[in-house]
């Protein structure tokens, strides 16, 4: 009986664990951006964006202050821009007000995404500032926390207790979103590390949150002088 070369049986083990250590970056990294670079080209894309923030304005002119249930409507739109930045790509200079086409600061990707939001702000003028008074220019002083030199799990522990909700949240040099919902906060920015791209993490995990000395938030989702510049653009 013949026996199989060897060389053939260590190529077939080297490929092997070069697609089990593939698929394990892959897993990793698809926790931060759940979807890969180049899916604009598909579902997501340019056009069907404005198409999206026509419906979104529609339904904010249907909408009055004394709705009870506005905070949900002001999240439930804000989460409905997301997937169309996911893995958008990073640049320090980036300014693009396109999602997936050219590139976008971390001040810039917050400030593009309130205004299409719907907030009658200064994009570019807010995107400058540095992020503490970016949230001190957006919120009511009392929305706004402060957290200097706590733990990322002390930190995560103290913005909960100002409930559910879309937060803004400044770091010693970046800033971003925080969403808490169903028991999960997820950090929603224009990273500068890998994957240089907008993405969507746990904000346990995150290491650009983890590694920050000084934290600020805003509470955007309950914040009334939020809430009446959101329903005043219409």
């Amino acid at each position: 009986m013949q026996k199989r070369p060897k060389h053939r049986t260590y190529t077939k083990y080297i490929l092997l664990i070069f697609l089990l250590v593939s698929v394990a970056i892959y897993g990793y990294f698809m926790k931060r951006t759940p979807i890969l670079w180049g899916y604009h080209e598909f579902y997501f894309t340019p056009k069907k964006y404005t198409n999206i923030l026509h419906q979104l304005s529609d339904e904010r002119k249907a909408l009055t202050s004394g709705d009870e249930n506005i905070s949900q409507v002001f999240i439930r739109q804000f989460r409905s821009l997301l997937p169309f930045w996911y893995g958008t790509r990073y640049s320090f200079y980036g300014q693009t007000e396109t999602p997936g086409e050219g590139k976008i600061a971390c001040g810039y990707f917050v400030t593009t995404v309130l205004e299409d939001l719907g907030l009658k702000i200064k994009r570019n003028k807010l995107a400058q500032l540095p992020s503490e008074e970016m949230i001190k220019s957006l919120v009511e002083k009392e929305s706004i926390r402060r957290f200097s030199r706590y733990t990322i799990t002390d930190f995560l522990v103290g913005v909960q207790e100002s409930g559910t909700g879309l937060y803004l949240v400044g770091l010693d040099t970046h800033t971003g979103f925080l969403l808490y919902q169903n028991n999960e906060m997820r950090f929603i920015h224009a990273s500068g590390r890998f994957p240089f791209a907008v993405v969507n993490e746990r904000a346990k995990d995150s290491i650009i949150l983890g590694k920050s000395n000084y934290r600020v938030v805003g509470k955007l989702s309950d914040d009334k002088k939020v809430l009446q510049n959101w329903l005043s653009n219409q």
